[in-house]
């Protein structure tokens, strides 16, 4: 296997903005999240946070206005009585006023420059009970990001999967996207071709470290020696997605039981070659630390695709 952490997607082409009045359903859905039934709903319903998390969307496209002028009432609702709409008045002013924040020519968000803002403020935020994170996710229809005010009291241990602050730096690189995790996901990769070769060859520096952690070496072992064994097709011996699933149901308890969680993830991605084309198929193990991410779901769970890989 070959790992990387948690999962974000940039597109490795220029970024493509959602509409924000566009209902239309991606196929990039995010997991199931347990528990967050009486949340709030974000980027299109593809994702939920828990309740005690205040949420405001941020427009893709010269978004600066509408975040000086408008305020979710979710949020005036929360800081409001902890006295901080003040402070957040100042930290979307100063969003606003620096130009840094966003392209000169698209008026898209910069991210870390944004973030630069964020963190002037942050102290501010949290001597009243309150952390704040700007979110992005991506797909193949675009970028959604949103800042999160999260109450510490109310929504204890919730850690925001989709942080750009809190990324580890691994990266998996499909045709189109850069998938992209935080820390506390350690992806491994199952290759195309000579996919069970380069799983035995090494084992991915944050997956090892992960292991390590939870003294779960011997289980990862065997688990890869029965991945080699039993988790291609007997026609192509290409990967089944149908076969994984199962052997990672059997070993799912042995990791759990330490603190880590499995999950087979997938994407597919059509390439066309003009006169037609064919499909590439990404497949990776993610391996979740649930001291650091106790709320996270994989965005491209396979459990909710079923189909093999031909």
């Amino acid at each position: 296997m070959t790992i990387t952490d948690g999962v974000v997607i940039e597109k490795i082409e220029d970024e493509v903005y959602v509409d924000e009045n566009d209902d239309t359903e991606t196929i990039d859905g995010a997991g199931t999240q347990p528990d967050f039934n009486d949340g709030t709903e974000v980027a299109d319903g593809k994702h939920v946070v828990p309740k005690g998390v205040a949420v405001e969307e941020l427009k893709n496209y010269r978004g600066h206005k509408e975040l000086r002028n408008k305020t979710p009432e979710g949020v005036v609702e929360m800081l409001q009585p902890k006295y901080l709409m003040g402070v957040y008045d100042k930290f979307v002013q100063s969003v606003y006023d620096e130009k840094t924040t966003r392209s000169t020519f698209t008026g898209k968000w910069k991210d870390m420059e944004f973030v630069s803002i964020l963190d002037a403020f942050r102290d501010d935020f949290a001597d009243k009970g309150v952390k704040v994170a700007l979110c992005k996710r991506s797909s193949g229809n675009g970028s959604y990001r949103w800042l999160e005010f999260i109450d510490v009291e109310e929504a204890a241990g919730y850690v925001p999967q989709y942080d750009v602050s809190n990324r580890s730096g691994q990266v998996i690189k499909t045709v189109y996207t850069r998938l992209k995790f935080p820390d506390g996901v350690a992806v491994e990769e199952l290759k195309e071709w000579n996919g069970r070769k380069k799983l035995k060859e090494r084992i991915p520096i944050r997956v090892e470290k992960m292991l390590d952690k939870y003294d779960l070496r011997k289980e990862y072992d065997q688990m890869v020696d029965h991945v080699i064994e039993a988790g291609v097709s007997s026609v192509f011996k290409s990967w089944s997605i149908a076969k994984l699933k199962e052997l990672i149901k059997v070993y799912q308890p042995m990791f759990s039981e330490k603190g880590v969680d499995i999950f087979v993830s997938r994407k597919d991605e059509w390439v066309s070659t003009g006169q037609g084309g064919y499909m590439r198929y990404f497949r990776w193990v993610e391996f979740v630390d649930r001291e650091l991410q106790p709320n996270y779901t994989p965005q491209r769970d396979a459990e909710t695709k079923d189909c093999t890989v031909m």
